[in-house]
């Protein structure tokens, strides 16, 4: 049995934790034994635990890459443990202490597109760094790819591991119209949301400026805005500056986004910048049709004018013209969520992923 020890430094659940969970509910545990280190009091340790698999907590380690009091914590963890393969999501600290434990291979997972590319000394000395702390790079994007050989790390430390989620369950019509009834969604309203971290990043103020243009022409529309983070408080405030309190509504972290997506006619994401948007291949699993910018990954899922349409970031203008494309076409709308459906059937399942990331693990483990 090979025992591999993921690390995880967010305290949200974001790309890189429900990465994790995917990975978790597919994995062989007859081959792995799996284990998840995270920081105090992350939101990832319940559902985690659910699974039926260990959650380490870590000192020092929240939403930060670099932590020397979570180096020396890990050290120690990974130390008595002696896993076969660490594997870190960003997490410059759990490299760093399992190349102090000894610990090869160390294998990173690149979840994000970094838009501030270092150069010169920088460069050579951060990709030297990369080479020495790590024995495999994941891009979950080809994208994520070209950003990380962009940053000075070869290509053939780099493999490309395109994201994978578990299909979500599609709801009855009666529990659908329950889910609308319950965050007060008219039966002939046209529903958009966007299921993303409340962060700068991910563009929500965009999205907010484009849902003022479209209620300007289209009244029978209802936003969702479905997450947390630090910039909602900011964002609630802009809505009620737009005068959008009766068209959006803010849903918080919601454990089980299923019903919730059920009940979207179009999916959204407005990022500044994006590697593989897990929340757009769950969207296509319910064939949804899928707006996003076209930043980083996400053209590798939606194809404009396919199974969805890519907008420019920052394009206030063009989001809110493809948000109105679609509120108007109810059958481009089924046509572009039945394709997208198809793709992920085809391309991003969690158990593709799995067992691909299965196979590096087992071809790394013969490194040791």
């Amino acid at each position: 049995m090979i025992k591999v020890i993921h690390v995880v430094s967010d305290t949200n659940i974001g790309g890189a934790g429900r990465w994790v969970l995917n990975f978790l509910k597919e994995v062989n545990r007859e081959r792995f034994a799996v284990k998840i280190a995270l920081p105090r009091g992350s939101r990832l340790k319940g559902e985690v635990e659910k699974l039926g698999v260990q959650a380490v907590e870590v000192p020092g380690m929240a939403d930060r890459s670099l932590d020397i009091k979570a180096i020396r914590f890990l050290y120690g963890f990974l130390k008595g443990e002696r896993p076969d393969i660490v594997h870190t999501h960003a997490s410059l600290s759990a490299r760093i202490a399992a190349k102090m434990a000894g610990i090869k291979p160390i294998v990173y997972t690149k979840h994000c597109i970094d838009q501030n590319i270092p150069k010169g000394i920088k460069k050579k000395l951060g990709a030297m760094a990369n080479s020495f702390l790590s024995d495999r790079a994941l891009a979950v994007a080809d994208a994520a790819k070209e950003n990380l050989m962009a940053a000075g790390i070869p290509e053939h430390r780099i493999t490309v591991l395109h994201n994978g989620v578990e299909k979500l369950r599609e709801t009855s019509s009666q529990d659908r119209e329950k889910t609308r009834a319950e965050w007060g969604i008219e039966k002939d309203a046209v529903v958009i949301g966007i299921v993303a971290r409340l962060e700068a990043v991910k563009g929500h103020g965009y999205f907010i400026q484009a849902a003022r243009q479209v209620v300007n022409q289209v009244d029978s529309v209802k936003f969702l805005i479905v997450g947390t983070g630090s910039a909602e408080q900011a964002l609630k405030e802009q809505v009620s500056r737009e005068r959008l309190d009766e068209h959006i509504v803010f849903t918080g972290h919601l454990n089980d986004i299923a019903p919730i997506m059920n009940i979207m006619d179009i999916h959204v994401i407005s990022s500044l910048s994006e590697a593989l948007c897990l929340s757009i291949i769950e969207a296509m699993s319910l064939g949804k049709p899928c707006i996003a910018t076209d930043t980083g990954g996400n053209s590798e899922l939606v194809r404009d004018g396919y199974n969805g349409i890519l907008v420019p970031v920052k394009d206030v203008g063009a989001l809110a013209g493809a948000m109105l494309t679609l509120v108007n076409d109810e059958t481009l709308r089924q046509g572009m969520g039945e394709k997208g459906r198809m793709l992920t059937d085809e391309h991003f399942t969690s158990r593709a992923m799995t067992k691909k990331l299965e196979e590096i693990y087992s071809e790394i483990y013969g490194w040791a």
